[in-house]
């Protein structure tokens, strides 16, 4: 009875480690996913910035 008490603790031990570790894995992707967003939207701005400035001031 005490062994399965000890194998139960252990087991529970490591799946948790197990769930902390995937959790900051996917926290770690979702961080990275939205970074490339806002550069993409960054750069998707300056680009409708200088097409606005072209068509305003650019040659005609």
């Amino acid at each position: 009875m005490e062994l399965y008490t000890v194998r139960s603790v252990v087991q529970h031990a490591k799946n948790h480690v197990r769930s902390a570790s995937q959790a900051k894995n996917l926290s770690s992707q979702s961080s990275a996913a939205i970074s490339k967003g806002l550069n993409k939207s960054k750069q998707s701005e300056e680009s409708l910035r200088t097409v606005m400035y072209l068509s305003c001031w650019g040659p005609n």
